[in-house]
């Protein structure tokens, strides 16, 4: 787990509780729900405390992307954090809810099971490069976000085809940064969240 978002936790006491040198309030209402909504989507999602904040961000919708991403940085904008820089909040209404580690591990192994189903055969159209996690660098390189980046894991047998050919079979399957590695079968055919497919290997193997 990164230790950047240090500065952030370090914002949020300040704006937490407002107030003048001998009397303190606490924030109540939208502005509390976007400080937490802030945090929680920076590095705590997996928090039970975080579970109000985040349904009220979730709750937001819009017609489209672009109007989607207006209506929840409004709603960010709401925390009075004054010394949170200034691309925070635009980084998280875009980014904060599509990059979380579960639901981009969910989508990426997503990727992986459709393509495995429309080429079971085919390992150059189907095997993952590893960076497809990069959709969401901007939100796993920010400074103010705790979160590393998902991990691919990979597991190849050798095995011979109909034709007698010894050919290699891998499966593939993302997981969440320091995550267990899954029981990957490439012997298998199909499977939720990994690929399967034939690969020639050189003559020297056959």
């Amino acid at each position: 787990m990164k230790q950047k978002n240090q500065a952030l936790v370090l914002a949020f006491s300040g704006a937490l509780l407002l107030g003048g040198a001998g009397s303190a309030r606490a924030l109540s209402g939208d502005q509390e729900s976007a400080c937490g909504a802030i945090l929680c989507l920076a590095g705590g999602a997996g928090v039970g405390e975080c579970t109000p904040y985040l349904a009220r961000y979730f709750a937001i919708t819009a017609p489209n992307p672009a109007e989607l991403f207006e209506r929840r940085l409004d709603f960010l904008n709401g925390c009075p954090a004054p010394g949170m820089p200034g691309d925070v909040r635009p980084m998280l209404a875009r980014y904060g809810a599509i990059c979380q580690p579960a639901t981009l591990v969910s989508r990426l192994n997503a990727q992986i099971q459709a393509c495995e189903m429309r080429d079971p055969d085919d390992s150059s159209a189907c095997q993952p490069t590893g960076n497809e996690w990069r959709v969401c660098a901007s939100f796993y390189g920010h400074g103010y976000t705790a979160y590393e980046a998902p991990e691919l894991h990979e597991e190849c047998a050798r095995v011979r085809d109909t034709d007698g050919y010894l050919v290699e079979r891998c499966a593939y399957a993302w997981t969440k940064a320091g995550a267990e590695a899954p029981d990957l079968d490439p012997l298998r055919s199909g499977g939720a969240g990994w690929w399967s497919g034939d690969a020639p290997l050189t003559s020297r193997d056959r």
